[in-house]
């Protein structure tokens, strides 16, 4: 008698990519720690020409590729013990002070797809010291961010490529999936604004959050899901 096997669908491993200002939290965290950190009388003679470079940066209508480059020259000389320890603080004050934080319905749907098996990504313009305690908060593993390069334990100023804004945001998405040997077309990807797209575009599943910078008019004509963050 022959034996008879039941067939099984083997599901492949995926991973959901996720913005984190404005789609999983409602503060950017960059210039949120801008302010925590001059505001607790660190390099109060710099923060002037970082507000000017920032606000001359923005009436330009500068690219946000040059505005977060702008924003890391400023760290240039900073110590990056100091400036860990203090995005910790940064992180428990703001979770502290702030009830409305998360954006309830991304996390929610972000501990949906843990509960699945489906392993969260951080991808961010912003940098470890301040994803670092938010990832441990949600029990996310990996951060592809921008990383201020150090030497000697300072921050130098310059960043290390890719540069995860936009197009590079895509770029380190890829490179990552390369190296896990994960086909983009079996991952998601959550982003609220229009410098998103590109990560959106580059995996099978993209997910609009609402809110953004002019990425819900075009989730409309791609046919992409927007939903709510609250």
């Amino acid at each position: 008698m022959t034996k008879t096997v039941t067939p099984f669908t083997v599901i492949p491993k995926a991973y959901a990519f996720f913005d984190v200002d404005d789609t999983l939290i409602a503060v950017k965290s960059m210039f949120s720690f801008q302010d925590y950190w001059y505001g607790r009388g660190r390099e109060p003679e710099r923060r002037k020409a970082f507000e000017m470079d920032m606000d001359r940066l923005r009436n330009e209508n500068a690219p946000w590729e040059e505005l977060n480059s702008c924003y890391y020259s400023h760290f240039e000389g900073r110590d990056a013990a100091e400036v860990a320890k203090m995005g910790a603080e940064w992180f428990a004050v703001t979770e502290r002070s702030r009830p409305r934080l998360y954006h309830t319905k991304v996390v929610e749907r972000l501990r949906q797809l843990q509960a699945d098996g489906i392993e969260p990504v951080f991808v961010s313009g912003s940098f470890p010291a301040l994803l670092a305690p938010l990832a441990e908060r949600l029990q996310v593993r990996h951060l592809l961010c921008c990383r201020p390069e150090i030497e000697g334990g300072f921050y130098t100023g310059r960043l290390l490529p890719p540069q995860t804004i936009g197009q590079g945001k895509a770029v380190a998405l890829l490179d990552f999936l390369k190296e896990k040997d994960i086909a983009p077309a079996c991952c998601l990807a959550f982003g609220d604004d229009i410098t998103d797209r590109p990560m959106l575009e580059a995996v099978g599943h993209p997910v609009v959050v609402a809110g953004g910078r002019a990425l819900e008019a075009f989730a409309g004509t791609a046919g992409w899901p927007v939903m709510q963050p609250r």
